[in-house]
């Protein structure tokens, strides 16, 4: 069998390309001297099972396979006997240092890992920088070796988010029957008590418990200082279930629970209760709100209406929704504990908007826990914030204003009226009508659209469709499309031509938001700081798309009305580590709130699109990008 730094080199080796005892030799961090010998101990280990290495001088070393069966022998044993084809070397070595416990030296992990010292040092200086996020650090000793150190709660912590996230401790309790036996249980518990965890909660509500007692059974307790009587997500159904739950426990794994241990399962129900927003303001007519809480709910909500201009009609809903989130979640953020998502990809894609509003609300946590927001957290925030907005679109952006001109009788014209109002229930929120005589003093501010029957001789300051007074299916078709066409025009009122730029460069973000900010301010009506504005809201963290595109925009309201500029870059930047060569700068309105929501859906799946972008790219008029945005 290969030696440690054989099946390194082995595995740098190349069948069609020669490489320099040089290239080996930087690969292994050893001298050229070292690199020679053990390319000659490797040939003749080869050798054996159908294969050597070629030597060719000026251009360096080549695997060559003589018998492909007797070769095949060699590759199935590196397989058996390498553990690092199966699992990551560096979440391996964490996870056998964290169960490990003690001193383990730095020989004992070559031999396990198959591995030579170096690339061992190399993944410990690795997994240190994860350590530091769970306060752990990991401690060495010349004559001993190395070993993690650091609050068992906090190995907990990290051991339940491998478990959660890479599936790695299965193994710990007779594998599926022991965890099959606690699954069941906690179900059971769970439904005798009516306590409800969606289902990724269960399944991280049953890790943590199983994490816990393969720590009791090492010998391993928990030392906590806290008094989990005062939270709000813990009553007095989640101590019976506790209380039941450990008893069951302890008779089955003849173990004792001390109060740390209790509070360490009661710590956990209440951080994975209610998590994901599945949940409405009658689900529980015993909730308690907390002011802390509720004033956290109340500030994300007017940061988002500060930044993004967007009034939540059903305000007292989402503020009663994001209560009921953040009273688990202030429990995770004060102690760390692990939260995974498994839908946080498709809600990035499917709810770009909400998403960028949850980026911008978790600034309001962060500055009151002083700790950050994990993306699966940020995840969850942002399904609150989308199903809200799928409310308010439904309620209130979809409907429009009509006015319907015709010189029909009075009972003709109310019958007319009520057919449009059936129709159309779902796209028009309310019908006016007049003749000809009262259309000059009618207010239009009032509607959006004017229908007519007949030609109008007085001037209208609203879009206006000819239509028949007794409609087909062909007149609903053409009244349908007509009012999509008058939302896609008023779209375009937010990007024109002029706002399409074709001519800017720069080597970073700064120098090319200046250049798009100085166009800004010499065209549109906005505050004398507008740049600054938009350089403070590039200090928080935003939403990239990872298409070559970025997305600034200003942290409050600098104009009447909403705009967005759209610049093609000569050349490529980077842009908070991303490269982006399309730069889409929007700026919303006071005023103009009709079509707001729907200007952010359409930019934002046009961001979402790489194959747009990319379009864009190569042709960058301001006819495709219309063309591209589909309005």
């Amino acid at each position: 069998m290969l030696g440690i730094r054989q099946q390194e080199l082995f595995d740098l080796m190349d069948q069609n390309e020669f490489r320099s005892a040089t290239y080996f030799s930087k690969q292994l961090n050893v001298s050229l001297k070292t690199v020679r010998n053990d390319i000659k101990k490797l040939d003749c280990a080869l050798r054996k099972y159908g294969s050597k290495i070629e030597s060719k001088p000026h251009y360096g070393y080549r695997l060559v396979i003589l018998d492909q069966e007797a070769f095949k022998n060699l590759l199935s044993e590196v397989n058996t006997k390498n553990t690092l084809a199966d699992y990551d070397r560096n979440t391996y070595l964490l996870r056998l240092l964290l169960m490990r416990g003690d001193f383990i030296k730095i020989e004992e992990l070559c031999s396990q890992l198959y591995v030579s010292r170096t690339s061992i040092t190399n993944s410990i200086r690795q997994i240190e920088s994860i350590l530091e996020q769970y306060s752990l650090s990991c401690i060495r000793k010349p004559s001993q070796g190395i070993r993690i150190e650091g609050e068992e709660f906090d190995i907990r912590r990290l051991l339940c988010y491998m478990l959660l996230k890479d599936n790695y401790l299965e193994g710990l309790i007779q594998q599926e029957t022991e965890q099959y036996w606690l699954a069941h249980t906690i179900i059971e518990l769970l439904n005798k008590y009516d306590l409800h965890l969606t289902e990724v909660a269960l399944n991280s509500f049953i890790n943590y418990v199983f994490v816990g007692i393969n720590r009791m059974l090492s010998g391993k307790f928990v030392n906590l200082n806290l008094n989990v009587e005062s939270f709000n997500a813990i009553g007095i159904k989640e101590s019976s279930f506790s209380n039941e739950l450990i008893e069951m426990l302890e008779n089955k794994y003849n173990i004792t629970y001390t109060n740390d241990e209790k509070n360490y399962i009661l710590l956990y129900l209440g951080g994975k209760q209610m998590a994901g927003g599945g949940y409405s303001i009658e689900s529980d007519d015993n909730f308690i709100f907390n002011r802390e809480i509720d004033q956290l709910s109340f500030d994300m909500i007017e940061l988002i209406k500060t930044e993004f201009q967007i009034n939540f009609p059903n305000n007292f809903e989402l503020r009663m929704t994001l209560n009921r989130h953040l009273v688990p979640l202030d429990i995770r953020m004060r102690y760390g504990l692990p939260l995974t998502n498994p839908m946080i990809e498709e809600i990035k894609k499917n709810y770009s908007l909400a998403y960028d509003m949850a980026i911008r609300a978790s600034s309001v946590l962060v500055n009151h826990y002083h700790r950050s927001l994990s993306e699966d957290e940020i995840g969850y925030l942002a399904l609150i914030f989308a199903l809200q907005l799928d409310k308010d679109s439904e309620e209130f952006l979809k409907k429009s204003n009509v006015l319907i001109v015709s010189n029909v009788t009075t009972s003709a014209m109310n019958l007319f009226k009520l057919k449009y109002e059936k129709i159309f229930s779902n796209t028009i929120n309310h019908l006016y009508v007049s003749d000809l005589m009262g259309l000059r003093n009618f207010n239009f501010s009032l509607v959006d659209y004017v229908f007519t029957t007949l030609p109008l001789t007085v001037e209208v300051p609203k879009p206006i469709f000819e239509i028949n007074s007794f409609m087909n299916d062909h007149d609903i078709q053409s009244i349908e499309e007509a009012l999509w066409r008058a939302e896609s025009n008023e779209l375009r009122n937010f990007y024109t031509p002029k706002r399409f730029l074709t001519n800017i460069s720069g080597d970073d973000k700064e120098s090319v938001l200046k250049q798009i900010c100085t166009i800004i301010e010499e065209q549109e009506d906005v505050s004398d700081d507008f740049y600054d504005l938009v350089m403070q809201r590039e200090e928080y963290p935003h939403m990239m798309y990872n298409n070559m595109i970025a997305m600034p925009h200003p942290n409050r309201i600098c104009s009447a009305y909403t705009f967005a500029y759209i610049a093609i870059l000569k050349e490529p930047i980077i842009w908070n580590d991303e490269m982006v060569k399309v730069v889409l700068l929007s700026s919303p309105g006071s005023q103009d709130s009709r079509n707001r929501q729907r200007f952010y859906e359409i930019t934002a799946k046009f961001a979402l699109n790489k194959e747009a972008i990319q379009e864009l790219i190569q042709n960058p008029t301001f006819s495709t990008f219309i063309e591209l945005l589909g309005i």
